[in-house]
């Protein structure tokens, strides 16, 4: 039997994970997918007949701040050993009658190598079970059973409504999905931008320069869907892309069509709200809930935080 099983492979649980190990915690680290990362994911552009192969795409979470002071250490870690990157502070605003000005902020970071590199990095020495769907999770006298594992304690650590499939979690917030587009073209024309914030518009909220995100200056732009259209359009993603290209044109001043589209829902994407406790517990206190709808999120930082600071408390 395991001291804590950790479900979900986003930051929020490699980061419990890892904390639970520091602790000298026998932790499992449970996720779904073939690659850690989470909603920090990333594709590899392929077969678009152009130089951008090989290049990779954040089709996630699109940068990082630093608030917190454990946090910056950890990013100052990355960005000592090439993993993380100073991206800018500064993104355009565009409006109905396209770009409006430019919004100053705190420093986003980016990687080189994408976002989910980092998650990686956090979970490289960690005992991993990849692809696996936790189906069930029962409670016992002295133990949590999860599927055909056992653990004392157990962290679930993913969006909340996919938390409250598993366990009876508290349905007190609303999530956004977002449908993410990848244009890749020939060559970079469009306006010198890092990114654009798109207020007031049904198609878009937000564009990214990824070849300018990543450093390598591919021809990539990476947009996001309103949520309430990308709402009418899970189930049939690819019905967006005519729109979002438009508008992409549209705001960045571009004439050439991209050789390579692509389309990628999050049905959970954001909390609109997010408590300011850092995780949630059940009454038995053996049985939690971290991720980016705490800490006041919802950012990669409050992720991290939340993660770790649900393994103290399972600790």
């Amino acid at each position: 039997m395991h001291d804590a099983i950790v479900v979900g492979g986003g930051i929020s649980g490699v980061a419990c994970a890892r904390r639970l190990r520091e602790q000298h915690q026998d932790v499992l680290l449970l996720d779904r997918g073939r690659r850690l990362g989470g909603r920090m994911a990333t594709r590899t552009v392929r077969d678009s007949g152009t130089q951008w192969d090989g290049h990779v795409v954040d089709i996630g979470a699109s940068y990082l701040t630093v608030s917190d002071a454990d946090f910056r250490a950890q990013v100052e870690d990355w960005s000592a050993r090439g993993l993380a990157h100073p991206w800018t502070d500064a993104f355009h605003v565009a409006g109905p009658d396209g770009i409006t000005g430019v919004r100053a902020g705190p420093m986003r970071y980016a990687s080189p190598y994408g976002l989910r590199s980092l998650v990686e990095d956090l979970g490289a020495d960690l005992i991993v079970r990849q692809s696996t769907s936790v189906v069930e999770i029962s409670a016992q006298a002295d133990r949590f059973e999860v599927d055909d594992m056992a653990a004392r304690s157990v962290a679930l650590c993913m969006p909340i409504p996919q938390a409250q499939q598993l366990w009876p979690v508290p349905a007190d917030h609303v999530w956004e999905p977002v449908i993410v587009v990848v244009a890749v073209f020939e060559e970079r024309c469009w306006l010198d931008v890092d990114g654009v914030f798109v207020n007031d518009d049904p198609v878009l909220t937000w564009i990214a320069d990824d070849g300018r995100r990543r450093g390598d200056g591919a021809a990539v732009l990476v947009a996001h869907v309103n949520p309430v259209l990308a709402g009418r359009h899970l189930d049939s993603v690819t019905d967006v892309l005519p729109n979002a290209l438009a508008t992409m044109k549209r705001i960045l001043h571009i004439s050439a069509d991209p050789v390579l589209v692509d389309a990628h829902r999050w049905t959970f994407a954001r909390p609109m709200t997010a408590h300011e406790e850092p995780f949630w517990r059940d009454a038995s206190a053996r049985i939690g809930v971290s991720g980016d709808a705490w800490f006041s999120g919802p950012r990669i930082e409050t992720a991290w935080l939340s993660g770790r600071a649900l393994a103290d408390a399972i600790a």
